[in-house]
């Protein structure tokens, strides 16, 4: 066509070719290192994490080590320079002691390593850092020099499916665990057994919460017509946060060190800021061109610089989020990419033995990311990490049809196989 047109003399520029449509980074988590205000981890559920050392001009993959690039959760330890907690769905809690270049598994005795939210409370005198994990099916405490995770659910009921969670420890009441679920608010006080349903939301499906360190003011964001809510004494009692964000589906919360200012970041409608303890709202959605908010974080020590994630990109105030500008950049890769690099570092244990015969049904259900178990083709692979694969070759055996005895080879099988694959947890 363009040849014709100049032999006709015709002065006709050429129709331009569409753009290629941006890559997306479904955006979970960020987290500012407090001690390197400058380094910023990113947790998306498509692309693994994203670290930046310039404050978010400049980014890399910090995947190195991890089986699966759904990522949930990313916490930065304050008192140890360095030290990560990732929390993936599917395969499990990871820690990094070197800001992300390499990750280690830390999974021994989860029964279930689809984990949604995790918690880190600060080593006391004397003792280790003590974690929490809430995963689709129970919520598991350990501290770092133990040898393996433990379940804390008891009076808590679970669905086995993806779900809205949270987990919350506040400085202000630190002997207290928050737990946010599709059913409500639950707290326990910590040294105890059983969890204490909040009254307030019960039937409210909790997707957020967050305190304010400076007032104690604790926080909930709900979904499903819910909105805000707040609790101006540790949690005794609740109340919605002001008018007007009644329907929100609050997805992100984000106290900021001045008085009585909070953010909220919701689906389809955006930013919110009060300036007034949540009694007025105000939309703040300048320059951002994704209103699915799922993530928020401010530099401390420019409190005026603010991040969100959306379901789709990665955006950055400088006054407080009276405007936005998306950030451009971020790498991506595809699909075939990130199995490859994981296969990549599934070596095959020297000493493992092959699948039982029974192993092929479990393979009809999903392919693995090991490649020396994958058996399928679909895009959908488990990882293979170390676990306490009982529960989770349980739970696998209804829609593969295994029998109690093939339920007992495939476990042995799995568990024997991972230990050998995969270091021991610190």
């Amino acid at each position: 066509m363009g040849l014709f047109l100049i032999l006709i003399g015709v002065e006709r520029e050429s129709p331009a070719a569409p753009p290629a449509p941006k890559p997306l980074h479904f955006i979970r988590a960020i987290a500012i290192d407090p001690g390197a205000p400058e380094t910023l981890y990113v947790a998306t559920d498509n692309q693994g994490l994203l670290k930046s050392v310039d404050g978010g001009t400049q980014w890399t993959f910090i995947n190195q080590g991890l089986k699966n690039y759904l990522v949930y959760d990313v916490k930065v330890l304050l008192v140890m320079p360095g030290r990560l907690w990732a929390a993936t769905w599917g395969g499990g809690v990871y820690q990094s002691d070197d800001g992300g270049a390499s990750w280690r598994e830390f999974n021994d005795g989860l029964g279930n390593t689809a984990v949604g939210a995790i918690a880190v409370q600060a080593a006391a005198a004397g003792q280790q850092e003590r974690l929490f994990v809430g995963t689709s099916t129970a919520v598991y405490e350990r501290r770092l020099n133990e040898a393996a995770w433990r379940p804390i659910t008891e009076g808590l009921r679970f669905w086995n499916g993806p779900q809205f969670q949270s987990l919350m420890i506040s400085g202000a009441d630190p002997a207290a665990l928050y737990l946010g679920t599709e059913r409500g608010l639950y707290v326990k006080r910590l040294g105890t057994r059983g969890w204490t349903e909040v009254p307030a939301l019960k039937g409210k499906r909790v997707a957020v919460l967050a305190a304010d360190p400076a007032s104690g003011t604790f926080y909930t964001g709900t979904v499903a017509n819910g909105g805000p809510f707040m609790s101006r004494d540790q949690g005794a009692t609740w109340h919605p946060a002001g008018a007007g964000l009644e329907k929100a589906w609050v997805r992100a919360l984000l106290p900021h060190p001045q008085p009585d200012t909070l953010y909220v970041g919701t689906s389809v409608e955006g930013l919110w800021k009060s300036a007034d303890g949540g009694a007025t709202w105000t939309a703040i959605n300048r320059g951002l061109t994704d209103k699915e908010v799922r993530a928020l974080a401010i530099d401390l020590t420019k409190p005026a610089r603010l991040f969100a994630g959306t379901h789709g990109a990665l955006f950055r105030s400088e006054d407080g989020g009276s405007t936005w500008k998306r950030i451009e950049g971020l790498p991506f890769e595809t699909v075939d990419r990130q199995v490859a690099a994981i296969e990549a570092q599934s070596p095959r244990p020297p000493d493992a033995v092959a699948p039982p015969a029974a192993f092929a049904k479990c393979n009809q259900c999903h392919g693995w990311t090991d490649p020396a178990l994958n058996q399928n083709s679909t895009i959908w692979r488990a990882a293979a990490t170390r676990r306490d694969w009982r529960m989770t070759v349980a739970r696998m055996s209804e829609g593969a049809t295994l029998s109690r005895e093939e339920q007992d080879q495939i476990t042995t099988f799995l568990q024997r196989y991972t230990s050998a694959a995969a270091p021991a947890s610190p």
